[in-house]
């Protein structure tokens, strides 16, 4: 069963008090990586197919539920891929139907795509770093594939994760045009920069690098192409004048929980080449940016 409106604004308001007028890192979003098995072998990832068991069901229903007791009523599922992980007859949309039972207000997973869109979570996040050519050499031969299951409108509320290193940053502007004339039928595109979990690569951008990318991206937004991100987001990505890790949000996988992303606890400071976006816009919501609330809005 859905929360109920009057449950929701139980929670929101003190939730709002805390987190926007006394800027306390109240638990917010909660995320689960219940698989590194993915049926992708991408360039750039560190996280997927690392021999690592899935995570059991009653790992996954106690993670979820300590989570909810501590405040938590935001979650996502993430991997590896998702949608392969199985304990037995279970799936992964038992344990969608689970965090809404333990009263969840909003499910999110993120998913290559080549699995389906047939979810019950609120929003599915598609992985798609551009158009065949970007995508293969990223991700493999499976951009129509991808495509496709898009197309089928399986789930009503799909939006793209496009990820810009030093080899798709070209493609974002193709990708978006090819988005909005193709009537795609996704809600915009997020854009992360790909973020160095084991040492800078030859994919990674330094800051300097990632800055007229930035201002490229704004100009999209400006344009009307369908970006995501907000403005006051991309500019605090590009500054770098934002917190991390996020005191609000959390993830857990077979191996423990971590603050913010499951870098955090690694040698180094991953946190400081951080392209993970979405902390941002989190990060501007808290400051009561208008264009970050705004966007927040459209996929919250």
């Amino acid at each position: 069963m859905r929360v109920s409106v009057w449950q929701r604004l139980r929670y929101y308001v003190p939730c709002a008090w805390e987190f926007v007028v006394l800027r306390r890192p109240v638990p917010l979003i909660y995320g689960i990586a219940i698989t590194d098995r993915c049926s992708m072998s991408c360039e750039g990832c560190r996280v997927s197919n690392t021999g690592r068991p899935d995570m059991t069901w009653r790992q996954v229903v106690y993670a979820m539920a300590d989570a909810f007791a501590r405040g938590y009523r935001h979650l996502y599922l993430t991997g590896g891929e998702p949608t392969l992980w199985r304990d037995g007859s279970r799936s992964m949309e038992d344990i969608v139907a689970e965090a809404y039972r333990l009263g969840y207000f909003h499910v999110q997973v993120y998913t290559n795509g080549l699995q389906g869109l047939h979810t019950a979570a609120d929003l599915v996040w598609v992985s798609m770093d551009g158009l065949p050519g970007s995508f293969d050499a990223r991700r493999g031969p499976w951009f129509g594939e991808v495509e496709r299951a898009v197309r089928r409108r399986a789930h009503p509320r799909v939006a793209v994760i496009y990820t810009i290193d030093r080899y798709t940053a070209a493609g974002i502007g193709p990708f978006l045009r090819w988005v909005r004339d193709t009537a795609f039928p996704v809600m915009g595109v997020m854009f992360y920069f790909h973020t160095p979990y084991y040492g800078r690569d030859d994919r990674f951008l330094a800051a300097d690098e990632r800055a007229p990318i930035i201002d490229v991206l704004i100009r999209h937004v400006h344009d009307g192409l369908p970006v995501v991100n907000s403005r006051s987001a991309l500019r605090a990505l590009q500054s770098g004048a934002w917190p991390r890790p996020l005191g609000f949000a959390r993830v857990a996988d077979v191996d423990g929980e971590w603050a913010c992303c499951r870098a955090s606890g690694m040698p180094g400071d991953v946190c400081a080449d951080c392209g993970y976006a979405a902390c941002t816009e989190l990060a501007e919501v808290q400051r009561l940016r208008p264009s970050a609330m705004l966007a927040m809005a459209r996929y919250w």
